[in-house]
Formats: C-alpha cells, sequence, structure tokens
C-alpha cells in the first residue's frame, strides 16, 4: 500500500468530529517498511487504553494454562469459582444454569450471560460517565445476578458479548495461578515479548490515560483498575 493512500485514509478518518486522537503505526513482517501518523497530541509512544483488546492477553493465558495441563476448556467454572459466589449468576427461564457454565462458554462469549456494562437503565456505563467508581469481582457477579441472561448456555449459532465473561476468567487465571492478574500477564506476556510499555495499572499512581466521550475528555482509573481482564491494559501503538 501506497504511503499516500495510507494518509488519505487517515486523515479523512481523524475529520470525525468523535475522534480527537489518533495513532497509526503501519509496518511489514519484513521489517523494512514503518510508516506512523499522529493526531490531537498523541504519539507513537503515548500511552493508550487498549479497552477490550485487553481479553486477548486474557485468552492468551487462559490457552497457555491449558497447555500445560492445568485446566480445560471444559471444565465447568465451579471448578474454581466458589458456588457462593456463582449461585443464581444465570437463571434463564426458571433454571439456574450457573453450575453448567465452562470456560469455554466465557471464552466465546456463548454464556448468555447479560452486559452489565452496556444494558440496563442504570448500567455500569451510564454510572461510570457521571462518577468514577471501583467495582469489585463480587460486586460486578452481584450486579450481573440481578438482570436476566439473554439464552441459555449451549445454544447453537447464540453469542451475546458480556464484559463478565473475561473477569470471570480474569478471576479463574489469579485462583489456579494464586498469582495477581498482573503477575500472570508479565511473566506469560509482557516479559516473554518485552512489551515494556504494556501494564496493567495497580494504583491511581500508574499512568492511566483519559478518554473521551462526546467532546470531553475524562479520567476514570478506579473503573479501569476494576475491569483489568476485560478491558483494563495500557499499551502504545508501538
Amino acid at each position: 500500500m501506497k504511503i499516500e493512500k495510507i494518509e488519505k485514509i487517515f486523515n479523512r478518518k481523524v475529520k470525525s468530529t468523535y475522534i480527537h486522537e489518533s495513532v497509526l503505526l503501519v509496518e511489514n513482517t519484513n521489517g523494512d517498511f514503518s510508516h506512523k501518523l499522529e493526531h490531537g497530541g498523541k504519539f507513537v509512544d503515548s500511552p493508550l487504553l487498549i479497552a477490550s483488546i485487553t481479553e486477548l492477553f486474557t485468552t492468551t493465558c487462559i490457552l497457555i494454562l491449558k497447555e500445560q495441563g492445568k485446566l480445560s476448556l471444559k471444565d465447568n467454572i465451579s471448578k474454581y469459582i466458589d458456588n457462593s459466589i456463582l449461585n443464581e449468576l444465570h437463571m434463564y427461564k426458571g433454571e439456574d444454569y450457573s453450575s453448567k457454565l465452562t470456560i469455554s462458554h466465557l471464552l466465546f462469549q456463548t454464556s448468555g450471560l447479560p452486559d452489565a456494562y452496556e444494558e440496563g437503565k442504570d448500567s455500569i456505563k451510564k454510572q461510570i460517565l457521571r462518577k468514577d467508581a471501583y467495582f469489585h469481582f463480587e460486586e460486578m457477579i452481584a450486579i450481573t445476578k440481578q438482570m436476566k441472561p439473554h439464552f441459555a448456555p449451549d445454544i447453537t449459532n447464540r453469542a451475546h458479548y458480556a464484559d463478565i465473561n473475561f473477569d470471570i476468567l480474569g478471576n479463574i487465571i489469579e485462583n489456579i495461578t494464586n498469582s495477581t492478574l498482573e503477575e500472570v500477564y508479565n511473566t506469560f506476556i509482557f516479559d516473554s515479548l518485552r512489551l515494556e510499555k504494556t501494564y496493567l495499572p495497580k494504583t491511581e499512581k500508574d499512568v492511566i490515560p483519559s478518554i473521551y466521550y462526546k467532546e470531553s475528555s475524562i479520567s476514570r482509573p478506579l473503573f479501569i483498575m476494576s475491569c483489568r481482564a476485560s478491558g483494563g491494559a495500557i499499551s502504545t501503538a508501538r
């Protein structure tokens, strides 16, 4: 692809009213082509909230644990999380499917669980837009229990995206490894690939970039730190 075409596409996109900051870094696998474009004060080494791309890291950790023989994708999640936490998490048409949920259901978004972040009259998203807040894992589970699942797990050709699926996977990773998710990410991924500017923030002292909502730049460090496995990682375009 010619540089002129890349720049034309980039410049057209950043003219959008909704795009305040943007970075594009294009490279090929041979290592003999690299081109960067920057907009709105962001650069290729500026920290960026990568949001749901974090789930690729969580998925990688799950698959490494599978390779190590420490779990199976067919395992019921009740093997790793206490039933007192899971009880009535997935109530669909009067039946409790919570104990039937598997790691595979979570990984492939086929659990049928609702997305507390986006759904509901007072969704977490609406709450966070009003005020920053930290949500503990048990709190996220409790909120999800108050909502109706979309379908029973294993329904053919049905999938529904919900952050809670990956929040649960993150908890499973920590329980199996007896380590924090930050430590597992570092050991399994970041250290091996020398991703020195990719991390899960631990405290508000860590660099946690602001994001835009419509015309406003908002800072939500507490919430970002609470959705680690589903969307809390920071990285750069490089």
